[in-house]
């Protein structure tokens, strides 16, 4: 596995593991390619030439920051390295504040975004585009 700068191609092609597949319908090329353009920090996890995941951290003013991650199934049954690389990734961002929204529903990613460190601030109803809860979690220096 090796990280590489994100690229929309990234984006486009990750197979998202079940939790995660929802967001597929919104994954334009036109979105991945305006994802790229605002994210402040972007990666993606690679092997052999698939990409396992990538995230982003985009910032929304100065000290306040959103992340975001696609993650594979492959990768879960690996996830040590990249989660210390995003927690590397955290501890290095320059913004007192980082935003993650989680799927009201996913447990593993609620377990991951606590794991990181960020603290559950409630929840956003109805805030997908197809309906479902959303936890505001955030990481403050």
């Amino acid at each position: 596995m090796i990280a590489e700068p994100l690229r929309p191609e990234h984006i486009l092609t990750v197979e998202l593991q079940p939790a995660q597949a929802r967001t597929a319908g919104v994954l334009t090329r036109e979105y991945a390619e305006h994802l790229c353009s605002i994210s402040s920090v972007g990666w993606a996890i690679v092997e052999n030439g698939v990409t396992l995941g990538c995230g982003g951290i985009v910032e929304i003013w100065e000290n306040r920051a959103q992340a975001w991650t696609l993650i594979s199934s492959p990768l879960l049954r690996r996830f040590r390295p990249a989660h210390r690389m995003v927690r590397a990734v955290l501890d290095d961002a320059p913004w007192r504040r980082i935003e993650m929204d989680v799927d009201a529903s996913h447990e593993a990613g609620i377990a991951w975004a606590e794991h990181l460190g960020f603290v559950n601030e409630g929840v956003r109803r109805k805030f997908t585009v197809d309906g479902r809860d959303v936890i505001l979690y955030a990481r403050v220096k």
